[in-house]
């Protein structure tokens, strides 16, 4: 049984909108996604210095990156379009295919930048990360 949302994670998650009645114009311009991006700095970024190395194809990853949870990234997971494991990976911004090939130790360090940049309400519902 999930616990009950908040009034901040029904806000976050996108469940107090209303869908807009078809063909109702809505009230702001649509904008391409394509136009819309997020700016971050290096600061903004989690790092984590693998002990072991991981290849993909011709690349040697030693390094994973983590970027900021994104509103839309909350909404994709709140809707199961993504799992843990497919977010993890989003925010890394690897297939979930080099995250699997990790070392426990490097996927225990990930894991915890993970919990640290991710809404508790992820980790406290139930999901299917298969």
């Amino acid at each position: 049984m999930m616990p009950p949302k908040n009034a901040i994670e029904d806000f976050m998650t996108g469940a107090d909108e209303a869908p807009v009645p078809a063909g109702e114009p809505l009230a702001e311009a649509a904008v391409d996604e394509e136009e819309v991006s997020l700016e971050l700095t290096d600061a903004d970024y989690r790092y984590l210095t693998l002990r072991r190395t991981v290849r993909r194809g011709g690349e040697k990853i030693a390094r994973i990156r983590v970027r900021p949870v994104m509103l839309e990234d909350i909404d994709d997971w709140s809707n199961a379009e993504i799992s843990n494991r497919e977010l993890l990976a989003r925010l890394c911004e690897v297939p979930p295919a080099v995250l699997k090939k990790l070392a426990w130790d490097d996927a225990e360090a990930l894991m915890e930048i993970f919990h640290q940049v991710v809404p508790e309400f992820v980790f406290a519902a139930a999901k299917d990360d298969a």
